[in-house]
């Protein structure tokens, strides 16, 4: 994961959505802050809750297309 680290970088500066799968799924992600020592990445999820992943547990990091936004709470505000 080295080179991976220097593109989680800059995908976090420029606020890129990733792909990130793991060994429990597969789901999109915006990183907001790389912890390399503890081996923690921390990202919103599509409900905009703040969660950690440990890096272990990760197989792939791609960047991704999001269409429209990426807070899906606007969405849930309106069907119920």
């Amino acid at each position: 994961m080295g080179d991976q680290y220097k593109e989680l970088r800059k995908w976090i500066q420029q606020k890129q959505p990733v792909k990130i799968k793991t060994i429990k799924g597969e789901a999109t992600f915006l990183p907001v802050k790389l912890y390399k020592d503890v081996k923690k990445l921390f990202v919103y999820n599509r409900d905009m809750q703040l969660i950690n992943i440990a890096l272990d547990d990760v197989i792939s990091i791609q960047p991704t297309r999001i269409y429209g936004s990426f807070d899906k709470r606007e969405q849930l505000i309106h069907i119920r």
